[in-house]
């Protein structure tokens, strides 16, 4: 790894992974695809997405990021109105925990 990579520790159910991200000021939309997409050392997607949920309702993921006053993951929403949301405009430095969430949504 290089000096100025920026690595993420991403935790989805019981597995904690360190991604590097190489755009981290890519939309979040963008990172999350990347993320669908990633291939580990052994040639197998990193994580595991269910297109769907255990009672057939369609799943999309998102970010979410610890609230340290509250103890509760906050989801980091990919658009807010017309703009594309950062890690940065979430305050995510090098080196935080970020939690994949599913969420369904009516089919």
């Amino acid at each position: 790894m290089e000096e100025n990579d920026f690595l993420l520790n991403i935790v989805y159910k019981n597995k904690s992974v360190k991604f590097k991200v190489v755009n981290p000021d890519a939309p979040l939309a963008t990172l999350m695809n990347n993320l669908r997409h990633a291939i580990g050392g052994d040639g197998r997607l990193v994580f595991d997405f269910p297109s769907i949920d255990e009672t057939g309702a369609p799943l999309d993921y998102f970010f979410g990021k610890e609230d340290p006053e509250v103890h509760e993951i906050r989801v980091l929403r990919p658009r807010i109105g017309r703009t594309d949301q950062t890690l940065a405009d979430y305050g995510v430095k090098n080196g935080d925990s970020i939690y994949l969430i599913p969420d369904p949504f009516p089919g």
